[in-house]
Parts: structure tokens; C-alpha cells; sequence
């Protein structure tokens, strides 16, 4: 395995995400910007803004079109925001924020789930070849810690699927081999 920097709360932090409880606060952080984005992903965004625009406010729409969906320059991009606080692509259904694109996505729409920053949250990727796996921690997510020490579910377990989509199987499979272990 390739040398990486991995945050051993991953392994060790219960979480499972709680939307009905925070209300998908993880794409309306006032003032956080928003979430990274990998150069390749930006086309792909691109493609798919209009199949996912029906799900948009909007004051959504508005901002994209007026200033992009895109802030930042090339290895540094981020989407950009609504009022300094939701994400452009979020919308909103039963009073929870969530993600147009994974709305899509599951409505058989497009292949493009959401950016990988926002699938593997509360984990975050750093680096320029991206080996620094950490555990962000927000206040806004005291309930997923609650709901995944009642589920008996890390961190780790619950970003399972992204962390695969990143790294792949074989990947995981290792690490849960050397680093999980459950009592």
C-alpha cells in the first residue's frame, strides 16, 4: 500500500449521518464556502447542470447563472455558494437541504452522484496527490455521532462507498483489515 497520512479517528468515531436531525447543514455552512472540487469534476458539472436545474430554486439558478457555479482557479475550485451559506446545487424537500445532483443521480438522470468531497464527508482529502485522509469535525453533526454510536458505526464504515469510489475496494478491504477493529 502507498504511504498515506490517515487522522485514526476515522477508525475510532462513531458517526452515521442524521439528516432529519441537522437538516443537511453539511451544504448550508454559513460562511465555510463551498465544497472543494477536483478539476474533473468541473466538467462533469457542467454537463449536468441543466438536468439537475429543475431541482434549483430559483435564487439558485439566479446566482448561477450570474456569477457560475464555480469559485476558485485550477487544483483550488470550489462550488460556489447562495448567500454566503447554501450551496448552489442544494434545494431543499421536507425542510432538509440536500444535493441536486445526488437527487438525480438516484432518479436515474445522470452517472454523476455529487462532487467526491461532498459523498465522503465527514471525511476530508488533502494534498496534492490526495494521501491526507482526516475526520472533520462539526458541531452541526453531534447527532450523526449520537446516531452512529447507536448504530455501532465509525467513520470509517460510514464513508465506505466514497472512500471506495476514491481509492477503490481493494483499498478499503486493507484498511479495514489493519485499522477496524470492532468490539
Amino acid at each position: 500500500m502507498e504511504k498515506f497520512i490517515i487522522d485514526d479517528r476515522i477508525f475510532t468515531i462513531k458517526f452515521s449521518c442524521d439528516v432529519g436531525k441537522c437538516k443537511g447543514a453539511c451544504c448550508t455552512l454559513k460562511g465555510a464556502g463551498g465544497a472543494p472540487l477536483l478539476n474533473e469534476e468541473v466538467q462533469i458539472i457542467k454537463r449536468n447542470i441543466k438536468t439537475v436545474e429543475k431541482y434549483l430554486s430559483e435564487n439558485h439558478i439566479e446566482v448561477i447563472e450570474r456569477e457560475g457555479f464555480l469559485v476558485g482557479e485550477k487544483d483550488d475550485y470550489s462550488i460556489n455558494s447562495y448567500d454566503y451559506r447554501e450551496c448552489v446545487f442544494a434545494f431543499y424537500e421536507d425542510g432538509i437541504a440536500k444535493c441536486s445532483f445526488q437527487k438525480a443521480y438516484y432518479n436515474g438522470e445522470t452517472d454523476f452522484i455529487k462532487p467526491i468531497s461532498c459523498h465522503l464527508f465527514p471525511v476530508r482529502i488533502f494534498g496534492r496527490k490526495r494521501k491526507i485522509i482526516r475526520y472533520e469535525e462539526l458541531y452541526e453533526c453531534i447527532d450523526a455521532i449520537e446516531k452512529g454510536e447507536n448504530e455501532n458505526l465509525t467513520v470509517f464504515e460510514f464513508a465506505k462507498e466514497p472512500l471506495e469510489r476514491e481509492y477503490g475496494k481493494e483499498f478499503y478491504r486493507d484498511l479495514k483489515k489493519k485499522y477496524l477493529k470492532k468490539t
